[in-house]
């Protein structure tokens, strides 16, 4: 029989996680919070994409892609932080959040399922 690692699951974790969007669940609203959801998504994805292509689902340049994207949002998230402009930081979060949206749906449509 064959054992899947419990880390594997993170990126069905993560669809699931922003599917809550979808169905009424509340997405961070004030500034800190937004940023503390891309900080905390990237860090998840870039950690979910390592697992999957540490368990062959997910080729090596599709892993370097998000890899490199999830650590540019978490820059992304730091810029708006340190915004002092509230207008600014918060298109800069809409932009990150978006990204981070797209990321997860990337790795959701490149993840092969190892049988």
């Amino acid at each position: 029989m064959q054992r899947i690692h419990r880390l594997s699951f993170l990126p069905f974790l993560l669809l699931a996680l922003s599917a809550c969007a979808s169905l009424g669940i509340e997405t961070p609203q004030n500034t800190p919070d937004r940023i503390a959801y891309v900080t905390s998504g990237a860090d998840a994805l870039v950690v979910s994409t390592t697992n999957a292509l540490a368990a062959h689902t997910i080729s090596s340049a599709d892993a370097q892609y998000v890899s490199t994207a999830g650590r540019g949002l978490s820059g992304l998230a730091a810029a708006a932080a340190a915004d002092p402009d509230p207008t600014s930081a918060s298109n800069r979060l809409a932009l990150a959040e978006n990204i981070l949206k797209q990321l997860q749906q990337y790795v959701a449509n490149h993840q092969k399922v190892k049988t």
